[in-house]
């Protein structure tokens, strides 16, 4: 064993510790208020309802079930 060859020290703020653990999963986004995204569905089955689809159509279904909802209370 050669003695001779210089040893090098810790230095004293070495750290041993692991880094933090991430964080657990927090939303980035907010989700959009309720009434928003209902008038933005409302709006564009409006818009859909000018075009000329084929028979069968699930938006134009939909049209059709979202306009009984909203007129129940008139009947």
């Amino acid at each position: 064993m050669r003695t001779d060859m210089p040893v090098r020290e810790v230095p004293e703020n070495a750290c041993t510790e692991s880094p933090p653990a991430p964080r657990l999963w927090e939303p980035l986004v907010r989700p959009a208020p309720l009434l928003d995204v209902m008038m933005e569905q409302v709006a564009y089955l409006a818009g859909h309802a000018v075009e000329a689809c084929p028979a069968g159509c699930p938006d134009c279904l939909r049209l059709e079930q979202v306009k009984r909802w909203l007129l129940a209370p008139f009947r």
